[in-house]
């Protein structure tokens, strides 16, 4: 288990944490997912005590490993903290092959010659890679060298493992290719563990439950189906990704509400002890269907409550597989569709569009934090 209390850290003027709060269980691996420069690899190095906090307390499996004990100033060093650390840029040694990497913390564990090289072949083989143990560095591909810094840091049998944008340095495609062979591996691991990335759908495949980080704190912490249904903040709900918006209940009425969006009512599903006043809304663009008739047609959609407006198509976002179109209906609304569908409607900017979503699939959060 991995615990962090209140911790604050400082460099310079700048407030890089600012009490940050967070559990991991055991065998539990959680993702910490936030935009550059929010502090999630400063706190990845005070757990591996690398750096030091100004304040607050780090305890690994119920052992204080950074902070105070009456007043005495607790710091273990990072080699006596049983922490394995997968750096970003691999930290490999250059002018050492393979297996000399991979055994470079055995031997510094003064271990019989005939265990380390047995210990560093079964790691090899664990990530793939034993036919690569003659060969140097800069002799391997991006997704190659990640693997041996994943079998470098497991080889002193570490409690922690700490994974700091491990497939960042790789081209979209190899990541995506190795993100599914990471999560295999550390599943099989079931070793605690934080992987910090900005890439939602890096967390999503490889961990249990993520938390999403913002300018030094912990802004939410859960599975990501309950983070999309119930973000805790317009910050979180953004950094997922979704329509975001502030409103106000107008009216309820049985299982649904009328609420305002910058003067637009629409009509969403009504949430308990939901009363008039200032919610936040969210909603996924995947939900959102472009449409240039009036009405929804989809038999789906014949007996449930949905909105209808429209607007005018102010911008377009051609990716690989689908595309982003952003409406003006009194507010501005993004929707994602397959570029089949696209293509089929021949959308362009500055055309008009009838947008439809169903009540149902509004999200709404009361007495939150929306800015």
């Amino acid at each position: 288990m991995i615990r962090l209390d209140l911790i604050k850290k400082r460099f310079g003027e700048r407030e890089v944490l600012k009490g940050v709060t967070l559990q991991v269980e055991k065998g539990e691996l959680l993702s910490l997912v936030g935009p550059s420069g929010c502090g999630k690899t400063t706190t990845l190095n005070i757990v591996a005590g690398l750096c030091r906090p100004d304040d607050g307390s780090v305890l690994i499996n119920q052992v204080l490993v950074e902070g105070r004990y009456g007043k005495k100033r607790v710091h273990v060093k990072p080699a006596d903290r049983r922490i394995g650390y997968v750096f970003q840029d691999y930290g490999l040694f250059p002018n050492m092959k393979v297996h000399d990497n991979v055994s470079y913390g055995l031997k510094g564990r003064h271990l019989p010659e005939d265990e380390v090289k047995k210990r560093t072949l079964s790691l090899l083989e664990f990530v793939g890679l034993s036919d690569h143990s003659e060969h140097y560095p800069h002799e391997l591909s991006g997704g190659q060298k990640q693997r041996i810094a994943l079998a470098r840091a497991l080889a002193t049998d570490p409690e922690v493992l700490l994974l700091d944008e491990p497939l960042a340095a790789l081209d979209s495609r190899r990541r995506a290719s190795l993100r599914t062979d990471f999560k295999n591996i550390l599943r099989t691991l079931r070793m605690t563990s934080i992987y910090v990335t900005h890439d939602l759908a890096e967390a999503c495949t490889v961990s249990d439950r993520i938390a999403v980080m913002g300018s030094g704190k912990i802004e939410q912490v859960g599975h990501l189906d309950h983070i999309l249904e119930k973000p805790n903040s317009s910050y979180v709900a953004e950094f997922l990704g979704l329509n975001v918006y502030s409103g106000k209940v107008v009216s309820i009425s049985g299982c649904h509400a009328e609420i305002a969006i910058n003067g637009t009512v629409i009509s969403a599903g009504s949430v308990p002890n939901l009363h008039e006043g200032a919610v936040l809304v969210t909603l996924k663009p995947e939900n959102v269907i472009l449409s240039s008739e009036p009405t929804n047609d989809n038999p789906k959609w014949c007996r449930c409550k949905y909105n209808s407006l429209v607007g005018t198509i102010v911008e377009i976002v051609r990716m690989k597989s689908n595309a982003k179109v952003t409406v003006d209906v009194g507010f501005l609304i993004d929707s994602e569709m397959t570029l089949n569908s696209f293509e089929e409607l021949s959308l362009e900017a500055g055309r008009k569009v009838h947008v439809h979503f169903k009540a149902d699939s509004v999200g709404i959060s009361q007495g939150v934090n929306q800015y």
